[in-house]
């Protein structure tokens, strides 16, 4: 079944693709393939695992259907990241959204699949999903996509206040099977040049009286040498029978050696066990401790869309509060880069 899904979508993909192509919108994409090598790990089964495979692979197309409107639609094939399990690469629809300008008064209102709010200025300052997820994203407290309607733009005429509010299911890509509904709100301030702070804050409902909600700070500098964005990210879970929290504190730093060449620096410190740590994807953590995880890397822009980023992923783990401190994780990783 799973391969009949992937020729479905080749198949799509094929027939489709000429008939973009020969409209006004552009067709663009990017592919992330990486070398991996586990030599120590928690999990004995994991550990020695080395090999090749793609993580991800982008086709995204993008129209002008109007002064004022504009569309998206965006495949992903996705790499399940298993280092257990062989599986073909997973084909879905990424984005698929419409956004319409309201006349020129800096306000947009976007409709359908669509990045949410907690990610959609993290992510460019960032600057290397191709090196690793932002972290609230990583630690699975929150998803980049929803379906739904938002609404985002700038509170000033100066454009140094920004906002972006959307009211989604809740539940990423998939269809909605609850009752509940998910509110986003994001305020971002630029007072200085190259000074960016946003405050955000999300309200979801769900089955079994769940309430849960998720709070986070970020501040970022951006220079010609570089940038710097430290974070803070608080996330409840609440339902009939349960009430977890869990927080998350990020510093990162991307600085250029040269015109090709820049230097990246990351720390993700959990102070709590994540219970859905042993399911994230190519980094295996340990749900029975907090982790702390260091990202030491190099990137070359060897063409013009083209990038190769040798790094390291270091994993510790702080003493848990009942059983025994896991070992340590390290990956080893030649990783890949380059879009068309």
């Amino acid at each position: 079944m799973r391969k009949l899904s992937v020729f479905f979508w080749i198949v799509l993909v094929t027939a489709i693709l000429p008939t973009f192509l020969q409209s006004q919108g552009t067709f663009k994409g990017y592919m992330l393939g990486e070398y991996y090598y586990v030599p120590k790990h928690h999990d004995d089964d994991i550990q020695g695992r080395h090999g090749f495979w793609f993580r991800r692979i982008y086709f995204t197309y993008d129209n002008e259907l109007a002064e004022n409107m504009k569309m998206r639609l965006r495949f992903e094939l996705n790499s399940p990241g298993e280092y257990l399990e062989s599986r073909l690469l997973t084909p879905y629809v990424k984005d698929a959204w419409l956004n319409y300008n309201l006349g020129g008064i800096g306000h947009e209102l976007i409709a359908g699949i669509q990045p949410s709010p907690t990610f959609s200025n993290i992510m460019d300052i960032w600057g290397y999903r191709a090196l690793e997820k932002p972290p609230c994203d990583l630690q699975r407290f929150a998803s980049t996509r929803d379906l739904g309607v938002a609404l985002q733009g700038n509170l000033n005429s100066g454009k140094t206040i920004t906002y972006h509010v959307m009211y989604g299911n809740g539940s990423a890509n998939k269809s909605e099977v609850n009752r509940g509904k998910i509110i986003y709100t994001q305020f971002g301030f630029r007072p200085v040049k190259g000074l960016y702070l946003e405050l955000y804050a999300d309200y979801e409902t769900g089955d079994e009286d769940q309430r849960n909600y998720m709070l986070q700070g970020f501040a970022s500098y951006t220079e010609d040498w570089g940038r710097i964005g430290i974070q803070y990210a608080c996330l409840h879970l609440k339902s009939d029978d349960d009430k977890e929290t869990l927080d998350l504190f990020s510093v990162f730093s991307v600085l250029k050696v040269s015109k090709k060449v820049e230097c990246i620096v990351r720390y993700d410190k959990m102070f709590d066990a994540n219970p859905q740590a042993d399911n994230i994807p190519y980094i295996r953590f340990s749900p029975d401790a907090p982790s702390n995880l260091m990202i030491g890397a190099l990137s070359w822009q060897a063409a013009k869309n083209v990038w190769i980023i040798p790094n390291i992923k270091y994993v510790f783990y702080s003493i848990p509060d009942e059983g025994v401190k896991p070992s340590d994780d390290l990956y080893l990783n030649m990783t890949l880069w380059f879009k068309f």
